[in-house]
Formats: structure tokens, sequence, C-alpha cells
């Protein structure tokens, strides 16, 4: 009993209410402990729940249904990705992922690691995504696993790209057919003078979710795109601009002889959102494709802990809030850029920088992206 009152008073829990205990798990380097801060007052656990599940789907895992992923203790969460169906080629990094996080000053004097920190540091951090959704580590290695379309589609006025897009499609019928790849550079595809710089690459993981690599004309990985050439940013911004669907071109009314016109190309993606569709309703998960909102509880996740307000920070930190507003008293303050998610309440005026604020934990903490999906000053790799 005094150990469950230690763990109340150390994660802040008002309520104390421990779970059924799960299974013990099968390998307990795929374990760790999380801990929740509130990303909005009314926030609640059925959403955290969701929200890791999506981010973890998003990540590779296939997450059965009926199988017992996450135990709650308080505001503590335990999370087993073994349990969690996470690939065998992806343990590796897994449990390099968990050895960093176990390791830091956060986790030796919390317990855990905040979710929001686990979220930021795997899901929107490119070099974690990379190694965690087996993204292949060369654009020659992802070229030879897949099939193309002799006919390429030429993007004249592009909705991504600052200039013109030229994308290859996948030639099949089946999910593992669904791949493209797509082209930034400069020059003009009409007069044949497009040189190809950035490529961004597309294909569907075994659990039916999207997957996003970006190479460089060398075709080794790059953690973004670069922003002179495109808006898609890094893989995390990907993610939130696709969410769980392909995307036909939007702006482009340009065809060019001797590629798929944009009707065609619009044709193709129908076709093969049908395939992805027939694909998800044979999987038996934690993630429902038919929720299509429920992808923004992840993204609830990362967005309050990269920009968090000072109540977040106080309960992060274990001070009262006076005393949290005084150390933030010479930090910016900044309202969040996007509208997505400011009209219910989860952001909005009063936010801090996550880089900015870290510093002045109790505790050292693993410093994360300096963007969760524009292209980063410093993007960690966590997996070297």
């Amino acid at each position: 009993m005094a150990g469950v009152l230690a763990a109340c008073l150390l994660f802040g829990s008002s309520g104390c209410s421990r779970t059924t205990q799960p299974p013990a798990p099968r390998d307990r380097s795929l374990v760790i402990e999380l801990r929740w801060i509130k990303s909005y007052p009314g926030q609640s656990r059925s959403q955290v729940d969701t929200g890791l599940f999506w981010a973890l789907s998003f990540l590779g895992a296939k997450l059965p249904a009926d199988a017992a992923i996450v135990s709650w203790d308080g505001t503590r969460v335990t999370l087993d990705l073994g349990a969690a169906g996470v690939s065998e080629t992806s343990k590796p990094a897994w449990r390099k992922l968990l050895q960093v996080l176990e390791s830091s000053g956060e986790y030796r004097m919390m317990g855990g690691i905040d979710i929001g920190r686990f979220v930021f540091l795997s899901l929107c951090s490119s070099y974690q995504y990379y190694a965690l959704t087996g993204v292949s580590p060369t654009y020659a290695e992802f070229r030879a696993r897949h099939s193309f379309s002799p006919r390429q589609v030429a993007i004249v006025e592009s909705g991504v790209a600052r200039g013109n897009r030229l994308i290859e499609v996948g030639q099949g019928k089946d999910i593992n057919s669904v791949v493209f790849v797509a082209f930034e550079g400069a020059g003009s595809l009409r007069d044949h003078s497009f040189q190809k710089n950035d490529i961004e690459t597309l294909d569907f993981m075994e659990n039916g979710q999207l997957r996003f690599g970006l190479y460089d004309p060398d075709g080794h990985l790059k953690a973004a795109t670069t922003p002179a050439l495109t808006a898609a940013g890094k893989p995390s911004k990907c993610l939130w601009c696709h969410e769980i669907n392909l995307q036909p071109p939007f702006k482009n009314v340009t065809d060019l002889d001797g590629y798929y016109s944009t009707k065609e190309f619009r044709d193709f993606v129908t076709a093969a959102t049908r395939v992805v569709g027939d694909y998800r309703r044979t999987l038996a998960a934690k993630v429902d494709f038919k929720g299509l909102q429920d992808h923004s509880n992840a993204e609830d996740l990362y967005m309050s802990f990269a920009e968090p307000t000072a109540s977040r920070l106080a309960a992060e930190w274990n001070l009262p809030l006076d005393r949290v507003q005084q150390l933030l008293a010479s930090r910016n303050l900044h309202t969040h850029p996007h509208s997505e998610r400011i009209d219910d309440g989860i952001l909005g005026d009063d936010l801090y920088d996550r880089n900015e604020v870290d510093s002045l934990a109790p505790y050292a903490a693993i410093r994360g992206p300096s963007d969760m999906r524009e292209a980063s000053g410093y993007e960690p790799n966590l997996m070297q």
C-alpha cells in the first residue's frame, strides 16, 4: 500500500486508481513507464490511450485488438511494445530508444518519461521515425523493393512544391504496389530543364499506415525537405497533412505530353484508395480507420508538449504554478500558428517553446527537435 501511495504522490494523481494488471510482458526490454501530464483540462485517459495507439500505429505497430498494451496506475502508464506488435525488424531500434529514454534524468527522477516527450522523440523525430518504421536506408534500396509504371506524372501547379513536381507511381494491384515517389527540384518540366533534388517516398506498412521517406540527391535519408523547394517538411508533417489518406492533386490544371494527365492521376489515386480501404478492412486492431479524427489525439500529445503552458510545466516539474511563472518570466510567449486545435481549447494563447524551457526543469531532459514538423535547426539522432 505504501508503494501505491508513493506512486500517487510522485505522479501527482488526484485519485490514484489502479487498473487490473495485464499479463507479465514477454520481453521486459520492450516495456517502458510513461507519465501522463494533461494536454488540456478535459483530456481523458481514453483519449490518451487513443492518441498513444495512433502514434504507435503511425510508427508501424500492429496493435492487436485483444492485446494488453497499456496499463494505468494513477497517472503512470506502463507501455508494452511487444504486446503492441512492433515488427521484429524494428525491435532493436525500439530497445535502443527505450534505453536512451530510461537513462535520462527525467526518467530517473520522475519514474517515467512524459508521454508527450515519448511521442515527440519518436514520431516527430525524423531519424527515430525512420528506424522504427523500417524506412529504406537508401533510395536505391527503396527503388529495388518496388515496381513502377513507365509513365510519370507532371505536376506543374503544385500545392506542395515551390515549383514543378515530378511523381512516379507504383505498378500492381495489391497494397504493396501502392507506392509513390515525388521529386522536387529546380527548372521546368515543360521545357525539360527540370533537375531532381529532394526525393520523397510513400508506401504502406503491414499495419495499413502510410510510411514516408525523405532522401537527398545521392539517395541518403535526410531529416526534412529543402524549404526553398517544397513545404513538405519532415515525415511528421507528411503524416499531419495526409492523415491516413492518399492525396490527389489539388491545384494542377496543366497536362504535358508524355505524362499521365491530371485526370488519369486522380483516377489512379482513387483506385489505389480502394485497394488501401479493402486491405485495412481485413485488419483487427485498436485503431479504427473509420474514426477519421481519432488521430488528432496523437497530435494533442506532442503539440501540447512542444508548446506547453505554464500550468502544464508546473505539473511536469511538480512545482507550484507561481514558482514556475517566476522561472518563465524571461521566456517568450506565443500563440500556436496553426488553428486546428485552438477552437477546442487545447492550444491557443500563452504558450512557450519547449526548447526554451527544458533547461529550467529540475531534471536533465533529452532534447527534442527544434520543430515538430518543419526542417529543424536541431534534429536528435538517438539511434547512433
